[in-house]
């Protein structure tokens, strides 16, 4: 074994750097903090690549004397703690004096820093870790701090880090983070040159966070927010939640306080959750903007070394006690749904969830079944050919698991010359529809999946979208990060068949829609829910990926009642489309089964 040693010092700030500094991000978060505890009433936030470039952090906070601006370079100086009995009421940000010289050594680094009683500011310039400059310097009041090439000196480090939409919708979340942390400090965020966010300070109006909301989160999911407001016995939970019809397709509008303090905590989210029980669909989420104010003796802030995460006393009761705000704002909020055109102001769940009388429907009344009229197709001697590429499976399984194979084989020009005659919806999810002695069992979304993805796909090909220009364009109002999302894929999305312009702050003016999906809700939805699914990374980079993806947001649901006509016009589209046996993920868009595979299931043969 070998012999115990001292670390050096470029080692031990290499450490500590691994553990503070990840990501752009995380330096934004470490600095704006060390602000906000200097007591900024205005925060300048700069970045250029990303992050990688360049990141600085100004503020017209207190400043600091030179003496005090070297010490902060050190490791484990701060203003913040005195003794073990600060520690366990932390009421600031920062404390551990670890965020400056981890910066300082993985990055070009300079402090700038005056104090507003001093003649002079003080600049300190430093290089991977070490001081190449420490003198006088002309600044304003307040401090800046600037960290260029991050990770120049560890280049290593730099592969770990996403792309730079992904890493820049981080950095607009740690601004947001500091927004809501403080809402009497101003901010404003100069994004690649661009200036594209300005918080005016509110002045600790209640009122004016719903400014701050609809800024930051844009104001369409702002408004559908209701208020949460609550006491307990030793703490108190304000701020707002989603109305349950108004849920997210992911969870990334979700933020917790604990005294002013962003924290990740699995069990504050369990609780979130717990508050919506039988109120949301499976794949749909709650957005929540929640601050919990508990006695800072029950929280222990000292658990993560980034700081993400809190250990809370009576972790039980608070769970319980957030739950319960929760619910009680929903009941609040709650408004009757309809189920196929009937009021039913008595559901807690969606109506897909409902119980139904009977899982057919012919479009023409819940629970009914509409004699079908046949019509035959193709004789057996034209379907002959047999055709085992892609054919869809037979749908019941035989014995042992084998498939009972019907008589005679699909081949792709019987499927697109049949003349199919829908029977009924079941479930409203598939469709049933039947040919000679054929049925066939349609999957609705992944057929109309299908068709939306070629339709898109083609028109994309010929550079020629297929667009409808709207005779009255809209203003989209996304939140920031969103909006550097459309900025960076505007091509993208031009080719789905939008027309956008940029409409002045992070605002967009759509002028067209694409031709396949001209409904107002839709088009605006699909926009929405595609730019959420990149910034949650639910979408890879590429054209295939996001067209794929606005295919399933913008075709017919499982659960969405289809009247008969309906039905049988999207058959027909889905036999046009150059590959109709499965979607564009790969699921079967429609099983078949014959009149044989139903007398041997029941052994009438």
């Amino acid at each position: 074994m070998a012999h115990v040693l001292k670390l050096n010092e470029d080692i031990i700030r290499g450490i500590a750097a691994g553990e503070v500094v990840e990501r752009p991000a995380s330096v934004l978060k470490e600095l704006m903090e060390n602000s906000l505890d200097a007591g900024a009433g205005r925060i300048d936030v700069e970045w250029r690549e990303a992050g990688r470039k360049r990141l600085r952090v100004s503020d017209d906070g207190e400043g600091m004397t030179p003496e005090d601006a070297r010490l902060s370079l050190e490791r484990h100086a701060t203003s913040k703690i005195r003794n073990l009995d600060d520690l366990e009421r932390v009421g600031t940000f920062g404390f551990r004096g670890e965020a400056l010289p981890s910066i300082m050594a993985v990055s070009r680094f300079e402090l700038l820093t005056r104090r507003a009683d001093a003649p002079e500011a003080w600049a300190l310039r430093a290089e991977a870790g070490r001081v190449t400059f420490d003198g006088p310097a002309g600044a304003p009041g307040g401090t800046s701090v600037t960290a260029d090439d991050l990770f120049f000196a560890v280049p290593a480090r730099l592969k770990f880090l996403k792309s730079d939409p992904t890493e820049r919708s981080l950095l607009f979340r740690a601004v947001e983070d500091a927004a809501w942390a403080a809402p009497r400090t101003a901010f404003r965020v100069i994004s690649e040159g661009k200036a594209t966010l300005s918080l005016p300070a509110l002045g600790g109006e209640e009122t004016g966070m719903m400014e701050r909301l609809e800024s930051l989160w844009g104001v369409d999911r702002a408004q559908s927010l209701k208020p949460v407001d609550e006491s307990g016995r030793f703490m108190r939970v304000r701020g707002w939640v989603s109305d349950v019809n108004a849920p997210q397709s992911t969870a990334r509008y979700q933020r917790f306080f604990v005294n002013q303090r962003v924290v990740t905590s699995r069990r504050l989210s369990h609780a979130l959750y717990d508050g919506y029980r039988g109120r949301l669909l499976v794949g749909r989420h709650p957005a929540a903007l929640l601050f919990i104010e508990v006695d800072p003796t029950l929280v222990d802030v000292n658990v993560h070394p980034a700081k993400r995460e809190v250990r809370l006393s009576h972790e039980s009761e608070v769970h319980d006690f957030l739950s319960r705000a929760i619910q009680k704002a929903l009941g609040r909020s709650v408004q009757p749904r309809t189920v196929f055109g009937a009021p039913r102001a008595d559901l807690d769940v969606p109506p897909e969830f409902s119980p139904l009388p009977t899982g057919i429907s012919s479009g023409v009344g819940r629970g009914s079944f509409a004699a079908p009229k046949f019509q035959r197709g193709p004789s057996t001697a034209e379907v002959q050919a047999a055709f085992a590429v892609q054919s869809p499976l037979s749908f019941f399984p035989g014995p042992g698991g084998d498939r009972l194979e019907s008589s005679q084989e699909l081949t792709p020009e019987y499927f697109r010359e049949a003349k199919f005659e829908p029977v009924a919806q079941l479930y409203a999810t598939y469709i049933l529809a039947r040919v000679e002695e054929n049925y066939f069992l349609f999957d609705q979304h992944a057929a109309a999946e299908r068709v939306l993805y070629e339709v898109l796909s083609e028109k994309a090909a010929t550079g020629i979208p297929a667009k409808q220009s709207l005779l009255l364009p809209w203003v989209w109002e996304p939140s920031p990060e969103a909006s550097a999302v459309v900025l960076a894929q505007k091509m993208d999305f031009e080719r789905l068949g939008y027309s956008l312009e940029p409409f002045g702050g992070n605002a967009w003016r759509i002028l067209a829609v694409p031709a396949a999906l001209a409904e107002g809700d839709k088009v605006r939805s699909l926009l929405e829910g595609l730019v959420d699914d990149i910034l949650a990374g639910r979408i890879p980079r590429g054209w295939d990926a996001l067209v794929t993806r606005a295919a399933c947001r913008g075709s017919v649901k499982a659960g969405d009642p289809l009247a008969l006509p309906e039905m049988g016009h999207l058959i027909q589209e889905l036999q046009r489309a150059p590959r109709p046996w499965t979607c564009p993920h790969g699921r079967p868009a429609f099983l078949r089964f014959s009149d044989d595979d139903l007398a041997k299931r029941f052994h009438r043969v």
